[in-house]
């Protein structure tokens, strides 16, 4: 089996029942992965400090 990003042989790895294939020459891993997130509303210098200082 070959990279989909280099074209390299791809090495498998298993642990238990489940397996990967990964890429030693461009670090492809075989895993879906979702970078999206929940936007948080942004915090004041005032409230950080307060959060960092330990007052509320």
């Amino acid at each position: 089996m070959t990279c989909p990003r280099c074209d390299s042989r791809l090495e498998r790895y298993a642990l238990g029942g489940g397996a990967t294939h990964s890429c030693r020459r461009c670090g492809y891993l075989g895993v879906s992965v979702d970078h999206t997130s929940e936007r948080r509303a942004p915090e004041s210098w005032t409230a950080a400090f307060e959060r960092f200082y330990g007052k509320e």
